[in-house]
């Protein structure tokens, strides 16, 4: 499958094979942050940001990201809470499914329901179920999680993807574990591990003040 960022593989999970999605996609936010905490583009610690590297490259939600960033955090590029930032970005979705359509991993297609027209996002099955594979390859310990696999796995586990899925109980008990940021083996970076969990506990945060 064609390297996707962080974001784009959540993505590709919420998508169902029927091109809705589910409601966990408001979270997209988070795995934005640990994206650019994987390209060292901002430091994510005691649940807040700093940006590491504003420089734009060209890539839309990448500058977009960083520029909402740097706006929070103000000339003095105080800490932004990554919660405020997971709730400014609940309609990343969008932007993520259109550049995996572009990439030919998703069907995209006007749909109406009621009269009212919207887009709708098919997964190719083949990648998606690609990437639940590596997800449950690291959850029976099948496959060495690397950094990008500690924080994809962590997230399914934190926005409750990993029931969706059809993860069982043991699987199920190891993402938690990786969501905490425990036993993660050598080739997983400290900075990664603290992220996994901080990722963890703020995208839960982010969900209850979005229910609030």
């Amino acid at each position: 499958m064609t390297a996707l960022s962080l974001p784009e593989e959540f993505v590709l999970l919420l998508h169902k094979p029927n091109g809705s999605y589910y409601s966990t996609s408001d979270y997209t936010g988070a795995a934005e942050l640990g994206e650019l905490v994987l390209t060292d583009r901002v430091r994510l610690e005691k649940k807040k940001l700093t940006v590491l590297d504003a420089e734009p490259i060209g890539t839309g939600w990448i500058d977009d990201a960083l520029a909402l960033v740097a706006r929070k955090a103000g000339p003095k590029n105080k800490p932004v809470p990554a919660t405020t930032y997971i709730q400014s970005r609940t309609s990343a979705r969008k932007q993520h499914a259109e550049a995996l359509a572009e990439r030919g991993l998703m069907r995209h297609e006007r749909k109406s329901m009621l009269l009212i027209k919207y887009d709708g996002f098919t997964p190719d099955p083949g990648s998606r179920d690609a990437l639940i594979s590596r997800i449950r390859g690291a959850a029976r310990n099948e496959i060495e999680l690397d950094d990008r696999l500690a924080l994809l796995a962590a997230l399914v586990h934190a926005t409750g993807l990993h029931v969706v899925l059809g993860l069982d109980r043991a699987e199920r008990k190891r993402l938690k574990e990786i969501s905490k940021g425990e036993q993660l083996g050598g080739a997983v970076r400290d900075v990664i591990a603290e992220t996994t969990a901080v990722l963890a506990v703020t995208t839960t945060v982010a969900a209850g003040a979005a229910t609030n």
